[in-house]
């Protein structure tokens, strides 16, 4: 058969083997390339259409057709553009609908700076009597309809949905991340309300927005960042009694409406990985093999018959210092590992960074577009 963009991704997400591993590039705010890796990487390409910007705060640009068809990619953003959820300050500073001034850092991204909560003591009539973004304002959705059907029409890719930041994330800006993660041992009662808050917020949005996409988006992603490099951020029995069933109520919503849910979390989330899949998660983005406990071979064993992987192609070492030989041949290995019997969407851990070669972005793809399953014999 001849497999379609979209049948090749779903089958993988149902732990299928296609054709060939799915590709994705650009497809989320955690899977793209930065502005400056991808002029160079047009440069390298010969080509010279102009760049257009998928996401002018985290630096990201929204990859061309002849991009895609360059490098066989299955997924893609829905692009909406109707509602402004963030206002400009300046040339470096923005601030957003939750109340979060973010400020961008010296040649590098945007950070937070300031929050509705930051330095506060912990004072739940404050989070109550603040005013929250409003899921039912009907501005936010105009326009979201007519674009997720004119990309269906467009393309046989498929479609991810892009949601709010999930709960820990957002209430680490607002309050502050040190305090917000204090907050969590100390003022447990406030941070689970906080909590609340934002996925009230959040599970509202996100109806609204399915309900007007209808049968024309495949799936939406959603992330809370968990692990750092060497563990966990919070220890598990926190997670499982204070954002684990924040995380439920948004995931459980999303599926609600009959599409995949991809969720993202940096780091070393092993610990975590049975509580994703658990809460109803079909895809763990973006395998961050580089940190402790997330061995490819391990997370395929353990994981594998029960959860998708979407990146996991290093993006610390390999990518932006390894050659192009050395990136071939780890790509292959990533595959052979992960795509075993489906369940693997080639990508690289998180965005790809200006110091990455053309080079090498080249070599990951092109191992994938030649990549073959075995025929049954």
């Amino acid at each position: 058969m001849s497999w379609t963009h979209r049948e090749r991704v779903l089958a993988a997400l149902n732990h299928e083997e296609a054709d060939r591993v799915p590709i994705d590039l650009g497809s989320t705010f955690v899977s793209g390339i930065i502005i400056a890796a991808y002029d160079r990487l047009k440069e390298h390409l010969g080509l010279t259409h102009e760049t257009e910007i998928q996401s002018e705060s985290q630096r990201l640009a929204q990859p061309d057709e002849s991009v895609l068809e360059r490098f066989g990619v299955d997924a893609q953003f829905l692009r909406f553009d109707g509602y402004e959820t963030e206002r400009k300050i300046d040339h470096n500073t923005w601030f957003d609908e939750w109340g979060i001034t973010w400020q961008r850092a010296p040649g590098g991204q945007f950070m937070p700076i300031d929050g509705p909560f930051l330095d506060q003591e912990p004072d739940i009539e404050k989070l109550e009597s603040w005013e929250w973004p409003d899921p039912d304002n009907p501005a936010r959705y105009r326009g979201l309809k007519e674009a997720a059907a004119a990309q269906r029409a467009e393309s046989d890719r498929f479609i991810i949905l892009q949601a709010s930041t999930l709960a820990a994330c957002q209430a680490q800006w607002q309050r502050g991340f040190a305090i917000w993660l204090k907050n969590l041992y100390r003022h447990p009662e406030y941070a689970a309300r906080q909590m609340d808050l934002i996925t009230d917020t959040a599970v509202g949005i996100i109806h609204r927005q399915l309900d007007e996409c209808g049968p024309n988006v495949d799936a939406v992603l959603v992330g809370d960042d968990m692990g750092i490099q060497t563990g966990p951020m919070y220890s598990p029995a926190i997670y499982r009694e204070l954002v684990k069933p924040r995380h439920a109520r948004m995931v459980q919503a999303i599926k609600e409406h009959d599409v995949k849910v991809i969720f993202h979390s940096c780091g070393a989330v092993h610990d975590f990985v049975g509580d994703i899949i658990d809460i109803g998660a079909d895809v763990l983005n973006p395998v961050q093999v580089s940190a402790k406990d997330m061995d490819p071979v391990t997370l395929k064993e353990e994981f594998g018959d029960r959860i998708a992987f979407w990146g996991g192609v290093d993006t610390q070492r390999l990518l932006p210092f390894g050659t192009a030989e050395e990136v071939a041949a780890e790509t292959r290995r990533i595959i052979d590992i992960l795509g075993k019997g489906g369940g693997y969407v080639l990508n690289s851990v998180h965005c790809l960074e200006p110091e990455v070669p053309p080079e090498n972005i080249v070599a990951m793809f092109d191992v994938g577009v030649e990549h073959r399953y075995a025929k049954p014999a």
